[in-house]
């Protein structure tokens, strides 16, 4: 449903935040041999933050299908995925709340477990796909007044000092995704109008750090690749054209479907509006994992592109 006319329509849309275009014959996904993820539940298919991530995990979902890291990878096709992203994580849980997992940590278990020995990567045969955001806005947007400028500056000024740490190693082409519009989701339409306000506001706000200080640290690199994938606006254009796109509802959810943790598509209930990918969101919080096609697809297409960002 999502390979013809509505992603026409989404690449017609989408905003490509460039930080720095470098324009060659070939782009990254060409020689990527290995996609190595870092986030939360938006991202994660089960790692614990515990232990060796090469090993075999519990398929675990938020997206009741393949998320879009899982995804990307397929249609990539033939790059292999590493994925130490947590379910709850935020970027750092000195500053905001989440489990032990954070980014912090996720990049020690990089560092301590996927060695040149175990995992063949170099340079120019490995992307670096960072997905946080969500959580340390839903943990924070209620402490106090104002939008988290201050709070969300700490928090990214952490994320970019773990950014360094896998430069350090040899990391060079990185893509930073945005947060997602869930303010629009039930767990935001809820609130009311006032905090679904401050919600958005915070969203919006900490994407605004995201890509300022993005564009600061790539551009004091002379031989690094960076991308700021724009999840907002993508899930805001799926949202607003939601008909044309093949979904049934802008924001709802299915209540079974929520219940849903695998990593498989499951039969449709009957009691729902039809299949999981009728839906945008799996739940009050995550993205189906139709919309989530449609994330992969164009990160796809956006790394394709001879212009490196």
């Amino acid at each position: 449903m999502f390979m013809g006319r509505g992603y026409t329509i989404f690449k017609q849309t989408l905003v490509v935040l460039s930080l720095r275009a470098r324009f060659a014959s070939a782009s990254i996904i060409d020689d990527a041999r290995f996609i190595f993820a870092f986030g939360d539940s938006y991202t994660s298919e089960g790692f614990n933050g515990k232990g060796d991530p090469l090993l075999p995990q519990n398929a675990v979902c938020s997206t009741a299908g393949p998320n879009w890291a899982r995804q990307f990878v397929d249609m990539v096709g033939h790059t292999q995925l590493i994925n130490l992203a947590v379910t709850n994580a935020t970027s750092d849980n000195g500053l905001l709340a989440g489990p032990p997992a954070d980014f912090r940590s996720q990049a020690t278990t990089f560092l301590d477990f996927v060695t040149p020995e175990q995992v063949p990567w170099t340079k120019s045969n490995a992307i670096f796909i960072i997905a946080f955001g969500a959580n340390d806005v839903n943990n924070s947007y209620q402490r106090g007044p104002g939008n988290g400028t201050s709070l969300y500056s700490q928090d990214l000024d952490s994320y970019f000092a773990t950014v360094e740490r896998l430069y350090a190693v040899g990391a060079r082409q990185f893509v930073f995704n945005n947060v997602v519009p869930f303010d629009r989701a039930q767990i935001g339409v809820s609130l009311g109008l006032a905090k679904q306000f401050k919600l958005r506001e915070s969203i919006l706000e900490f994407n605004r750090q995201l890509s300022g200080k993005a564009a600061s640290y790539c551009s004091s690199k002379t031989d690094i690749k960076c991308s700021i994938y724009d999840t907002h606006t993508l899930f805001t254009h799926i949202m607003e054209d939601y008909r044309t796109l093949g979904f049934a509802t802008p924001n709802d959810f299915c209540v079974s479907y929520a219940a849903r943790t695998g990593c498989d598509v499951l039969p449709a209930d009957s009691a729902c509006l039809g299949p999981v990918s009728a839906y945008i969101w799996k739940d009050d919080f995550h993205p189906s994992w139709a919309a989530d096609t449609m994330w992969a697809r164009a990160l796809v297409s956006q790394l394709s592109s001879s212009m490196f960002l």
